[in-house]
């Protein structure tokens, strides 16, 4: 059967009420779709602790062979460029489950009140709407404000409130780790008593403000809706929205 025939053939049964898609049973339930949520908002957590047990566990079995292999400072050197490069790659994937985990908890307090209604009313603008009100119930919970303007961002005070968190603290382990070996690799490399150290430890902080700074932007980037003008509002709205897939079965 050709696939415009069988599309017709499906278009037909429907319309006799023959429904041979969706099996009897599933059901795109608030309660089982908020369930699922959670699983995978833990799931997010858990992603992250074994990223960094990985990475730590390759370090302390490659920087021993590293070190007592035989081979110059530029061989060696070599080696730790490549576990920083790795550690970088693993730290751009905890920054995006962290988003990710960010979007699901605001999944989940949408879905809570979406109970409120009834759900053969649920349609995209009001799920829409939900979400958005969702984000701005939960920004103080990311954000600081300054005294004086209520609606004005701390920026200081918010970069302060997020690295501080303990889950960014967590994140902020790999970063160091990460940022120590790209530190013996340059001083390896340059080679040199004085220059070696001060240019490894310049290069070292940069990548560790690099990331810091990342992780805030990404992390403060899922609200950009809330302080958005108007001009790219929907795009800024659906950067977060399209990460809340549970939302969409409604």
């Amino acid at each position: 059967m050709g696939v415009v025939r069988m599309a017709r053939f499906m278009y037909k049964e429907f319309a006799e009420g023959k429904n041979y898609l969706i099996k009897d049973g599933r059901d795109f339930s608030l309660e089982s779709t908020y369930n699922l949520c959670v699983k995978e908002l833990t799931l997010q957590q858990s992603k992250r602790d074994q990223i960094i047990a990985f990475y730590i566990a390759i370090i302390s079995f490659v920087v021993p062979t590293i070190i007592s292999m035989q081979g110059d400072n530029l061989t060696k050197s070599a080696g730790f460029f490549a576990l920083f490069v790795l550690g970088c790659l693993l730290s751009k994937v905890i920054i995006r489950y962290r988003i990710y985990k960010e979007v699901y908890w605001l999944t989940c307090r949408t879905i809570s009140q979406l109970y409120n209604f009834d759900q053969s009313k649920f349609c995209k603008e009001l799920i829409e709407h939900i979400f958005y009100k969702t984000m701005e119930k939960n920004k103080k919970t990311i954000f600081a404000f300054k005294k004086n303007a209520p609606e004005e961002i701390d920026k200081i005070k918010t970069y302060k409130k997020i690295m501080n968190s303990a889950e960014t603290i967590i994140y902020e382990l790999l970063v160091l780790i990460t940022c120590m070996v790209l530190w013996i690799g340059v001083n390896m490399l340059v080679n040199s008593y004085i220059w070696g150290p001060v240019s490894a430890s310049l290069l070292a902080l940069a990548s560790y403000l690099y990331w810091n700074f990342k992780y805030y932007d990404d992390l403060t980037g899922v609200y950009d809706i809330l302080f958005d003008n108007g001009e790219n509002s929907n795009d800024s709205f659906n950067a977060a929205y399209s990460k809340a897939w549970f939302l969409h079965f409604f």
